[in-house]
């Protein structure tokens, strides 16, 4: 099994892209520690995770608050003794109109995806730095990369600024062993995006997501998983730094 042994935490595990890469490199030999808000839904994939022969642990946490991040890991130290890879999948969106955006809105995006992401990264390299390994696999979006819709400046400006931090990790932690890449799904079919628009919105992202893939068809949780699980493997050891579309051919990003 290609992870084997290893010991990760997925951020965001407990529904969607985040649920799906726990899952998938779970069955490649890793435990997992599963970290979301919701207990409910990260308990349940902690036991279908234990149901898989592996150690699981699932503690809920807001990664926009520094001490339950820097608790959470410490909680991961003290059982498992290290941690080899970190899926930063915790993410949210409010799609709005800029004159309708919010500084409350804002926040809430910002913070979550861009300031929980770099609390869940220090902490968690902090001791990759010192065991001299580690993969680090941040969760961006199509959208950062000019795959724009209305209502989506918010969202896709905190995503651009992963792309940033990503690369920004990757120079700095390079020295000792750590690869750090970013995905970039595009239109994947998750509670997210029924969370967050209205049924209308829901049909028209799926007519959409169709008719701008080259493919023809809305992405899978398991499409992203496993690039995920190629990304956390010794496959791509000399892959860093790289921001990596999964999207099905966008063609509004092919000129």
């Amino acid at each position: 099994m290609k992870l084997e042994g290893k010991k990760a935490i997925v951020t965001g595990g407990g529904t969607g892209i985040g649920k799906g890469i726990a899952l998938e490199i779970a069955s490649a030999g890793a435990d997992i520690v599963v970290c979301s808000r919701n207990i409910e839904n990260i308990e349940r994939v902690r036991d279908e995770i234990l149901s898989l022969g592996r150690a699981s642990m699932a503690i809920p946490m807001d990664v926009r608050v520094r001490e339950q991040v820097d608790g959470m890991v410490q909680q991961v130290i003290d059982e498992f003794g290290r941690i080899d890879i970190l899926v930063n999948s915790a993410g949210i969106n409010r799609p709005t109109p800029i004159l309708d955006l919010t500084e409350e809105t804002l926040n809430l995006i910002v913070d979550t995806n861009l300031k929980g992401l770099f609390f869940c990264t220090q902490a968690v390299a902090r001791h990759m730095v010192k065991q001299k390994y580690g993969k680090i696999i941040n969760i961006s979006s199509t959208a950062s990369l000019g795959a724009l819709e209305p209502g989506q400046a918010a969202y896709a400006a905190s995503k651009i600024a992963v792309n940033s931090f990503t690369k920004a990790c990757a120079r700095e932690f390079g020295p000792y062993g750590i690869n750090v890449n970013a995905i970039a799904p595009g239109r994947i079919l998750t509670p997210l995006i029924y969370a967050s628009r209205t049924p209308e919105q829901v049909e028209k992202f799926i007519e959409t997501g169709k008719s701008t893939s080259v493919l023809g068809r809305l992405g899978t949780v398991e499409d992203i998983a496993h690039l995920a699980l190629f990304l956390a493997s010794a496959d791509a050891d000399f892959i860093t730094a790289e921001i990596i579309a999964c999207n099905g051919g966008r063609t509004n990003l092919m000129g």
